[in-house]
């Protein structure tokens, strides 16, 4: 199936797309309290900032990247109306979040809400490695994604628990905190099962 292009998302955000609840995800802050984050913090594919926003309100340095400006141009609006110290922690970047090793030295730890589940098995191996080379060692990633399969080209792909100790695997410098059954909230086809992961930078095993 051919992966939604720019042109799709433009299209989308003319509108309120589905993933826009006004809010962060649940599941997916759930998860960042229980296994916190450090330093500043990446948001993949941002969207309307929501999560960014959510992040900021809890003191969080945010820095939300995607390709699509009319999503930026939303988010843009909705952090004009927080709090001066909000503010300050959130910087957002049109950019192709599929490349965050861009912001290596410079991020403690990457959110990625709905991102990594529009992707096939090769594109999510070649985030991994990217996330692998933007993190430091302690680093974590977050991903809430959809865990059933839609039949339709501009739907998420399914995410599975098995799948996620092969794309992040200890020999390659990950360790997997959470991989657990989740719900990603949308506006108008309600709650979707999702998964909630959370991996971690380690050192390299060595070669025996």
């Amino acid at each position: 199936m051919p992966f939604p292009d720019q042109s799709f998302f433009d299209e989308v955000y003319e509108g309120r797309p589905p993933w826009d609840i006004g809010d962060a995800q649940p599941d997916l802050l759930t998860l960042l309290e229980e296994f916190p984050p450090s330093g500043r913090i990446l948001d993949l594919g941002c969207g309307t900032g929501d999560l960014a926003i959510a992040l900021a309100r809890r003191g969080r340095r945010v820095i939300g990247v995607d390709f699509a400006a009319a999503a930026l141009a939303v988010a843009r609006t909705r952090v004009s109306a927080l709090s001066l110290e909000a503010r300050a922690l959130i910087e957002l970047e049109v950019a192709d979040a599929m490349h965050p090793s861009t912001y290596a030295g410079s991020i403690g730890a990457v959110v990625d809400s709905g991102f990594y589940h529009l992707f096939e098995a090769a594109q999510r191996r070649a985030l991994a490695d990217e996330l692998r080379t933007a993190l430091p060692i302690g680093g974590r990633y977050y991903m809430l994604g959809f865990a059933v399969a839609i039949p339709s080209p501009d739907a998420p792909r399914q995410v599975t628990t098995d799948e996620i100790p092969i794309v992040f695997p200890r020999e390659g410098g990950w360790v997997v905190r959470a991989s657990r059954d989740a719900r990603f909230v949308t506006n108008g086809f309600g709650d979707i099962p999702a998964l909630a992961v959370c991996v971690e930078r380690v050192q390299k095993q060595p070669l025996r």
